[in-house]
């Protein structure tokens, strides 16, 4: 019998176990979990290569409820999946990944869709120079050159797999003029998938560190899709296979994720590209968008409109877009956007501002104004200013040329914020007004996503209409030109009730004089007029606008955000108590520590970020934020050794509350095995 002894100290909070008799075995590849929020991946060995279905589930017997814990799904939850996914797989160390079935056969690549518009290629020797947002933190490197795969989990029984390069006319030692447009517009399309994070989806090869995750607190890292014959790789009827939540793995033993071309049409430019995204989809956390009759559903709709969850089957829409589950049968609700940030895919901060007072300057060109940009969030909207004479006026915009995601809505307003005109068409994704303009003045154009119709019928909602997209604009010259706006206030933000004075200071026009200022103050009260204002602001979060008018008609805005706080009492919070258990696989074993965190009364308190060290006979500190229940958990590194392990809770903290240190209970108890 070996005693595991817990000891929880006030000061510090420490907790110490003790343990016997860990041999040595090297440190299981599997024994990591890089993202802070969560623990390590429970310690445990199947004995199968592969297992699905029900046998998954009776395999896992009582570790069931560690592994779905992982995946963030109750035992009961986790074990209804399992069943019902039949393309699930859990291998040897109880990881999830898919093996993407073939259920249906797909036409020959020969013939493309002539739905997808043509995109613009680049110099065909810059093929593999692609990238959709360099310089980003996050990657997804788009592999279409073969690799040589060693010490990973693909790995299972075949030390070396030698994966061919893209090739659909029957060359893979090179790649013809054919393949290389192939290969460009592949990307196009997957990296409109992607365009509403903040992630660089590239064609050229990384260097090991923008891919490999080295530690936790490593924040650059990524994925690869390694698209390749299947011949030699992986011996099945699929599309691809990709582990599920291995994007912010520590270390590439869950990576790449595989999509094989030879299954896919021969290379057929459209389902190589929603197999790319789809199996990237699963890295980030995603799960399958079924129906009550199938693992993937196929979508509803027709032409250009016609759509279908990329987490699903995205083949034969035009139209696909991620996903939350609001058409009618849907057995997933999985918040796509939400679940990739979790997986360590953030979303992407707004290019263009969502207000008058701040809209983005059209660049001008003799009677014409062009701008592009993307819509990243389903409340995201972009605004453009351009001055124009009276007359006509025609304004198009046009989302992706290549297979775009996003369904366009634009509008046409005045220097006072008033609608003009709107446009979205009912059966196409781009959208044009054409209107007259009554009045020489400063005009803005405004881009939004949006849906059509029901979701529960052949209709979407505006969540997965995001994508890129670019604006021009024709209208009548004006030879004035418009004023600059500038404007301040004094303080920005503080406790209600806030004083506010504002400032228009700095405003200047090129070719005459400001006649009028003009601020709305943005919480409902009247306008007032003049150089400079005052307001008193209720708490909450505001935004001014001032608007400068010249003494040819055309004005300029100008936006300032003021938050205003309520004077409140943060509430305490402290450790209740924290549980400790090993976890053993032959002769290597951890420490499990569970804390959790209350408020006064004695309840959990979910979302805390709480540190802690481990000390003793490991070393090692990390981060780990409370569940619904208020428990944090941290698991120490793998040892083969006998000792002490030491842990000790540094702090916590949660906006809008207090950690009352002082209030932790000291308890020990002892367990023994």
């Amino acid at each position: 019998m070996r005693t595991l002894l817990r000891l929880l100290q006030v000061i510090g909070l420490t907790v110490v176990m003790s343990t016997t008799a860990l041999a040595a075995d090297p440190p299981d590849p599997a024994a990591k979990r890089p993202h802070p929020a969560r623990a390590e991946f429970p310690l445990l060995d199947l004995g199968v290569a592969q297992l699905a279905g029900q046998e998954a589930v009776d395999r896992l017997g009582s570790r069931l409820e560690a592994v779905a814990e992982w995946y963030g799904k109750s035992a009961d939850e986790f074990a209804a999946l399992l069943v019902r996914d039949r393309a699930l797989r859990l291998d040897r160390r109880g990881r999830l990944f898919v093996e993407e079935p073939l259920r249906v056969t797909l036409p020959s690549s020969a013939i493309e869709s002539t739905s997808v518009q043509t995109g613009t290629l680049q110099p065909l020797d810059q093929t593999f120079l692609l990238h959709s947002r360099p310089g980003a933190n996050r990657t997804i490197y788009l592999n279409f050159k073969g690799a040589t795969l060693t010490g990973t989990a693909w790995n299972s029984g075949n030390p070396t797999i030698n994966a061919q390069a893209f090739d659909f006319d029957g060359n893979p030692a090179s790649f013809s003029n054919a393949e290389l447009e192939r290969i460009q517009y592949i990307w196009q399309r997957v990296a409109e998938d992607f365009a509403p994070f903040d992630v660089d989806v590239t064609t050229e090869a990384p260097p090991a560190d923008r891919l490999t995750r080295s530690s936790q607190s490593d924040q650059v890292f990524g994925t690869t899709a390694l698209i390749t014959n299947s011949a030699g790789v992986y011996n099945c009827s699929c599309g691809g296979v990709a582990y599920i939540g291995a994007y912010d793995d520590v270390g590439d033993f869950n990576k790449p994720a595989l999509v094989f071309y030879n299954s896919l049409g021969s290379g057929h430019e459209k389902y190589v590209a929603e197999a790319i995204s789809h199996e990237v989809g699963h890295n980030i956390g995603l799960l399958h968008d079924g129906y009550p009759g199938g693992d993937y559903y196929g979508g509803h709709g027709s032409g250009a409109t016609g759509w279908a969850p990329i987490m699903g089957v995205g083949y034969y829409q035009a139209l696909a877009q991620w996903s939350k589950g609001e058409y009618s049968g849907a057995n997933n609700v999985q918040n796509d956007l939400t679940v990739a940030e979790s997986y360590g895919l953030p979303i992407r901060l707004d290019d263009h501002a969502d207000t008058l007072g701040s809209a983005t300057a059209l660049a001008s060109q003799s009677g014409s104004w062009q701008g592009s940009g993307v819509i990243e969030r389903s409340t995201d909207v972009d605004v453009f200013s351009f001055p124009a004479g009276a007359g006509a006026v025609a304004i198009v915009v046009n989302p992706s040329a290549r297979s775009p995601n996003l369904d366009v809505l634009v509008e046409l307003r005045d220097a006072s914020g008033a609608l003009l005109a709107t446009a979205n068409p009912a059966d196409a994704l781009n959208a044009s007004i054409a209107a007259t303009l009554p009045v020489a003045g400063t005009y803005y154009v405004t881009v939004q996503g949006t849906g059509k119709g029901d979701p529960l019928g052949t209709g979407y909602t505006r969540y997965g209409s995001l994508g890129y997209y670019g604006v021009a604009v024709t209208a009548q010259t004006v030879t004035n030109q418009p004023p600059v706006a500038v404007a301040s206030a004094t303080p920005t933000s503080g406790v209600a009730p806030l004083a506010v004075s504002f400032s228009s200071a700095g405003s200047t026009d090129p070719d005459g004089s400001i006649v009028s200022v003009q601020w709305n103050f943005g919480d409902g009260s009247q306008a007032a007029t003049g150089a400079t204002a005052s307001h008193t602001y209720a708490a909450g979060t505001w935004t001014a606008q001032m608007t400068v008018t010249d003494n040819g008609g055309l004005s300029a805005s100008k936006s300032l955000t003021i938050e205003v706080s309520p004077v409140v009492v943060l509430p305490a919070m402290h450790v209740g108590s924290i549980a400790m258990s090993l976890q053993r696989q032959g002769t290597r074993g951890r420490a499990i520590a569970r804390v959790k965190v209350v408020d006064a009364n004695g309840q959990p308190v979910p979302a805390v970020s709480v540190s802690g060290a481990w000390s003793g006979l490991v070393t090692g500190s990390g981060t780990a934020v409370t569940n619904g229940k208020g428990i944090a958990t941290f698991s120490s590194p793998v040892t083969t050794a006998s000792g002490t392990f030491v842990f000790t809770v540094n702090g916590a903290t949660l906006g809008g509350w207090t950690y009352d240190a002082a209030a932790n209970a000291e308890t020990s108890d002892s367990i023994t095995r």
